[in-house]
């Protein structure tokens, strides 16, 4: 178990450069951190999600993309104020592969804060729920 958290803790160099030739994503150096959010775009948000369903993802490549989803996601949330056409999806892949997700989504369920939400992503993740509340 420890070797799959550690799998998917942190993008290898392998699925960056994976997803960076597959996506168009601008790649990593030497002082890149957190490069799967640096890099996530709610433009290319489509293009994240079909991915993700379209293709045969190994753990740490699955870890990385949902992390680049949510980022997208959550500002989608923020500015889009239109039909919500990724809702559905994001949920069906977030049930199937919970496991893989767990570390990522308690980060966004923001179970720390006093608030509501601290992001706008929160109600979505808090409506999914995994039993962590």
């Amino acid at each position: 178990m420890k070797n799959m958290m550690n799998e998917l803790k942190y993008p290898s160099k392998e699925t960056i450069d994976k997803l960076t030739r597959n996506l168009n994503l601008k790649g990593a150096d030497e002082f890149t951190q957190d490069w799967e959010y640096e890099v996530a775009d709610v433009s290319q948000l489509s293009d994240y999600v079909d991915y993700y369903e379209k293709n045969d993802l190994n753990l740490n490549e699955k870890a990385t993309l949902m992390r680049m989803i949510l980022e997208s996601y959550n500002d989608f949330l923020i500015v889009e104020k239109g039909e919500d056409i990724f809702r559905e999806r994001i949920k069906k892949i977030l049930k199937k592969d919970t496991s893989i997700h767990n570390d990522t989504l308690e980060y966004w369920l923001c179970n720390d804060e006093e608030t509501d939400g601290c992001f706008a992503i929160t109600p979505f993740i808090k409506e999914i729920g995994f039993g962590w509340q």
